[in-house]
């Protein structure tokens, strides 16, 4: 099974899992799209765009504050390039990708990451809000790198964001950061820090 087949049906089977759980009212649908690249790093370059779709059903609800459980089923296209020489030719790199063709050539990596995390939210007026976001969770990565290896990784997130109420559904603009990595389950584990920026539009139901 293609990793892209296998993303598709975990998030089928998560979607019904969920939606067949929780109360109508409670649930609610997102579509976002984000920008990102290397956080601190001027020894590659790493620039990602990347889609995702968000469940979240509400846990808890008082005057000043909303809990809710989130479920996010992401794809990330990556663009990595190596630009210093001393970087390269590091000890961790002394392997296949050693290769005088790999530096400052781009790679493409596909990764497909399930998060699951809360969200926190508090209203600033009758039409704005403010949150915070954190989550975890597997991630699959098509390509390895002196800094990744290739296969099975965690995506962990968090984001500070703002969301805009017009009519029935929510606007949201969500700056984070984010860190990817394996745990040490890999033979190469340095991993990613990344910024990013995401937008949306969330549909309560």
């Amino acid at each position: 099974m293609t990793n892209s087949r296998l993303f598709a049906l975990i998030f089928i089977l998560t979607f019904k899992g969920v939606y067949a759980q929780e109360i109508k009212r409670n649930f609610a649908v997102g579509i976002y799209y984000g920008l990102g690249d290397n956080l601190g790093n001027k020894n590659y370059s790493y620039t990602s765009r990347y889609s995702k779709v968000q469940l979240s059903t509400l846990l808890k609800q008082s005057r000043n504050f909303k809990y809710q459980l989130i479920i996010q089923p992401e794809m990330d296209f990556i663009e990595y390039k190596r630009t210093s020489r001393d970087y390269y030719a590091k000890e961790y790199v002394q392997s296949t990708l050693e290769r005088p063709s790999k530096y400052r050539s781009v790679e493409y990596i596909k990764d497909y990451s399930l998060n699951v995390g809360f969200i926190i939210s508090t209203p600033i007026s009758e039409r704005f809000s403010i949150f915070l976001l954190g989550s975890v969770g597997p991630m699959i990565t098509d390509t390895e790198t002196e800094r990744l290896s290739k296969g099975f990784a965690f995506s962990n997130i968090v984001s500070l964001g703002i969301a805009y109420k017009v009519c029935n559904m929510i606007v949201e603009v969500r700056p984070n950061f984010s860190h990817l990595s394996n745990g040490g389950l890999q033979k190469v584990n340095i991993g990613f820090n990344t910024r990013n920026v995401e937008f949306g539009l969330n549909y309560p139901f």
